[in-house]
């Protein structure tokens, strides 16, 4: 890549720095096997002000949902596993619902709900408590975005598996030939991660502190920070080291089976903007990711200012890594930024 690109990106980088939109981020993209890092901003503004690095971790949010949930799936149907996407949950709770519509967000479920109100909070209660409160719309029939489907994805993860969420994650990770430096996990202060190289998130009001190293999402937080939801945390060499990993799969030379990797970004449902875990990237201009892309390319975004975008067609991948929560959420000018960088990237690296 020229240095005009690389100084482009960081321009644009840091115009968002400039106006608030984040106070630091990290820009990684790989085309055709070739690797570009720009880093810009400070990585916490409270109570210090500290310089960011290509290294530190970011709360990946809801990037956990295609990145843990969905490679669970994906390696587990690599490896053989005789596990159907179209088989009914009914065997595990008293819902007939195909197991892809939890994936895709048209299973029936509203968005949210406050479960870290009920305490103390286990898996098995958060499900519960999403059952009792039942469905908002005939599964199926519509597209509502659902936290509570990723949790109730969670729990059937470990029940038809028989490990726990993080375990299973983990098992994902051994077919991935990480580098040296990268680093995506669950919990990095259990891990030994020096919370100095975590980028800070929001002040947690009721905890009366300020959230470093300890998941964002309050509902994951009441469960110990693991979830299909949230609770991922990683830097810019781990979250590009599992998505290369995953568009050579695609390609059919990669960790992963090639017709279980198209299954899953490919799947289509006239209902559903998602595929099966990952956003399925439109031509809209309004788009968080622009409308420069091919119609093959797939990603996702996560709350605290995460995002990733893999187009097949140009062999690219774009991952940014923000936290633009910190030091509140109330923050929204992300959304903006988001729509600007992505056709810059796409223009940069169009074919």
């Amino acid at each position: 890549m020229s240095t005009a690109k690389i100084s482009q990106i960081f321009q644009i980088l840091k115009q968002g720095v400039d106006q608030g939109v984040f106070p630091s981020a990290v820009c990684g993209i790989t085309q055709s096997g070739k690797r570009y890092i720009v880093v810009c901003g400070y990585l916490a503004l409270t109570p210090f002000i500290e310089p960011v690095e290509d290294h530190y971790l970011y709360d990946l949010a809801s990037l956990t949902k295609p990145l843990a949930g969905a490679l669970i799936l994906i390696n587990k149907l690599s490896q053989g596993e005789p596990f159907d996407l179209f088989y009914s949950i009914k065997a595990y709770v008293p819902l007939d619902i195909p197991f892809f519509r939890l994936l895709n967000h048209t299973a029936g479920f509203k968005p949210w709900l406050p479960l870290y109100k009920h305490k103390p909070l286990n898996i098995e209660k958060a499900v519960e408590l999403i059952l009792k409160d039942g469905l908002a719309y005939e599964p199926g029939t519509s597209s509502v975005y659902s936290d509570l489907g990723y949790f109730l994805l969670t729990y059937l993860l470990e029940r038809v598996f028989e490990k726990d969420f993080e375990s299973l994650f983990e098992e994902a990770k051994f077919s991935i030939a990480f580098s040296r430096r990268a680093k995506i996990l669950f919990s990095p202060l259990k891990k030994g991660i020096d919370i100095e190289d975590i980028a800070p998130t929001s002040y947690c009001e009721e905890e009366r502190v300020l959230l470093r190293g300890v998941v964002e999402d309050e509902n994951t937080r009441a469960l110990g920070g693991v979830s299909a939801v949230a609770g991922l945390f990683g830097n810019i060499y781990g979250v590009l080291d599992l998505l290369e990993a995953l568009l050579i799969s695609y390609q059919g030379s990669g960790p992963f089976s090639q017709d279980v990797v198209k299954t899953f970004v490919d799947f289509e449902d006239k209902l559903s903007t998602y595929a099966l875990g990952f956003m399925k990237i439109s031509k809209n201009p309004e788009s968080a990711f622009g409308c420069g892309f091919s119609h093959r390319a797939f990603g996702h975004l996560g709350f605290t200012g995460t995002s990733f975008l893999v187009d097949p067609e140009r062999e690219l991948i774009v991952c940014l890594l923000t936290n633009r929560v910190h030091p509140d959420r109330k923050n929204e000018q992300i959304r903006e930024f988001r729509i600007a960088f992505h056709n810059l990237i796409a223009e940069l690296f169009g074919r």
